[in-house]
C-alpha cells in the first residue's frame, strides 16, 4: 500500500526519477532497502507519476494473478538499480561509464517501447503511451529512460554524492552556484554543522 512505502521511504529527496530510485537503497544492511517487492516498487511509480493510472494498475493485477513474475520483475529492478548506482558513482567522480551498465539500460529500455494512442478516460479520449509488451517489466522503463537521460546531458547533469561520507544518497545540483554538497540541509547538512561544532568547542576545552 501507499502508506506502506512512504512510512518506509523517509529519507526521500525530490529528485530525477532514477536518482530517487537509487536513492531507495540507502540502508546498506538492508539488499532491499526501502523497497520490500513488487507491490511497493509499483507504488514508487505512482507517487513519483511515472506511469498513468491505467497502467499502474495493469502492472499491480499483473503482480497479484501472477506472483513469480512479479517477484522476477522485482529481482531485475534491484539489479538496475545497481547499475543506476554504479552510474551516478561514476558520474558524480567524473569517471567513464562501463559499457556494460549502458547495455543494461538499453535492454530494460526494450521494455518500454510502445506508441502513443488514444484512450478512454473517464468518459472523455486522451493520447496515452501504450506499451507494446504489457508485462512487469515494463514498469522499468521510467526508471531506466531517466537515467538515459542523465547520462545523455554528461557533465552538464551535475550529478553529486552527497558529502557526508556515512550517507550514500546521490542528488542532482540545480543550485545556483552549483556549490551544493549535501544531500539535504535538514538531514545531513546540519548533521554536519552540529559534529562539526561540537569538536570545535571539544578543542577550545582542551583535555
Amino acid at each position: 500500500m501507499l502508506t506502506t512505502l512512504i512510512r518506509r521511504s523517509v529519507l526521500r529527496i525530490r529528485d530525477d526519477l532514477a536518482i530517487e530510485f537509487a536513492n531507495t537503497a540507502h540502508n546498506p544492511s538492508d539488499p532491499a532497502g526501502s523497497l520490500a517487492g513488487w507491490r511497493d516498487l509499483v507504488d514508487f511509480l505512482e507517487l513519483r507519476g511515472a506511469l498513468g493510472r491505467p497502467e499502474l494498475e495493469t502492472l499491480r493485477a499483473m503482480g497479484e494473478t501472477d506472483a513469480r513474475r512479479g517477484a522476477d520483475a522485482f529481482e531485475q529492478s534491484l539489479k538496475l538499480r545497481e547499475t543506476i548506482r554504479s552510474v551516478l558513482g561514476a558520474m558524480a567522480a567524473g569517471k567513464p561509464l562501463r559499457a556494460s551498465w549502458i547495455a543494461d539500460v538499453n535492454e530494460v529500455l526494450a521494455h518500454g517501447m510502445g506508441s502513443e494512442r488514444l484512450v478512454r478516460h473517464d468518459a472523455t479520449w486522451r493520447l496515452g503511451f501504450v506499451p507494446l509488451r504489457p508485462e512487469p517489466l515494463r514498469a522499468l522503463a521510467p526508471i531506466a529512460r531517466s537515467i538515459g537521460d542523465l547520462i545523455s546531458a554528461g557533465p552538464v547533469g551535475e550529478v553529486r554524492r552527497c558529502a557526508n561520507p556515512r550517507c550514500v544518497l546521490f542528488f542532482r545540483d540545480r543550485s545556483r552556484t552549483r556549490r551544493r554538497r549535501w544531500c539535504s540541509m535538514a538531514i545531513c547538512g546540519n548533521r554536519i554543522k552540529v559534529a562539526t561544532h561540537l569538536r570545535r568547542q571539544g578543542r577550545r576545552a582542551g583535555p
